[in-house]
């Protein structure tokens, strides 16, 4: 999508920001720290959004219809989430993530993007409507807002975007945000930059410690089974914006 010069600006600003960070730090378990903690851009920019946008959000708890369509991510974003995750839930909530883990990626294995969306199923971490992990909820989430619920619902019933629900002076922002993290994560630091289905590779970054020693090592995180339909390109990698020295 085009930028406005304003959230051009805001893109630049937070890659660069991310990049300095991610180059700066000489410990590898600060590096998903420091990600942690940019992802409060998404919020910093919502705020600063013009007040006639943010009041046309009808986005509120419990309306989930954006929590039953298929996410992609990189990886960095699923390390945050099962961190989160082994922190804060006990040793039964994390058994039944896990669980809900792998009955998701059983049902998505070998399946198209279309299929999967197709399958309507609600996000391993949705509760009740609510999501449990907000905290640390992937980017494609924070960046995600609707002028109308009702829309967001008969989208899901369609399988696809029909009606147009993003909010225009929030939608850019977020997006300004969103891929000023990618791109300085995946394309400039050098980090695993492939798109993964959330689901399936949470199921590997709870049940295997060496998700996370092979991201800080710049290596392909998970396995090919979590990748994304249709996310490789013909280098065998990927990644949001393909150049190299972008930010300073």
């Amino acid at each position: 999508m085009a930028f406005t010069d304003e959230e051009e600006i805001l893109f630049n600003s937070i890659g660069e920001t991310v990049l300095k960070r991610l180059r700066k730090t000489r410990n590898p378990a600060d590096l998903l720290a420091i990600l942690r903690s940019e992802q409060k851009q998404f919020e910093r920019a919502y705020m600063t959004a013009p007040a006639a946008a943010r009041s046309s959000v009808a986005c509120r708890a419990g309306c989930d219809a954006c929590c039953h369509v298929p996410v992609g991510v990189q990886a960095h974003e699923v390390l945050i989430v099962a961190e989160h995750i082994q922190k804060k839930f006990s040793s039964e909530e994390l058994e039944n993530v896990i669980a809900r883990t792998v009955a998701h990626r059983a049902a998505f294995a070998g399946k198209t993007n279309r299929a999967q969306a197709a399958l309507k199923s609600p996000c391993v971490l949705l509760r009740a409507g609510n999501c449990t992990v907000y905290e640390a909820r992937p980017e494609a989430c924070r960046s995600h807002h609707s002028h109308n619920a009702a829309a967001c619902g008969q989208n899901l019933d369609f399988s696809r975007e029909e009606i147009d629900v993003y909010v225009p002076g929030v939608r850019g922002r977020m997006f300004a945000v969103m891929l000023g993290i990618d791109q300085a994560v995946a394309e400039e630091a050098g980090y695993d930059g492939q798109a993964y289905d959330f689901g399936s590779a949470l199921y590997e970054a709870l049940t295997d410690s060496f998700c996370a020693v092979r991201w800080t090592q710049r290596q392909r995180t998970f396995s090919d089974a979590s990748r994304e339909e249709g996310s490789e390109n013909s280098d065998g990698e990927s990644g949001v914006i393909h150049a190299e020295g972008f930010f300073q």
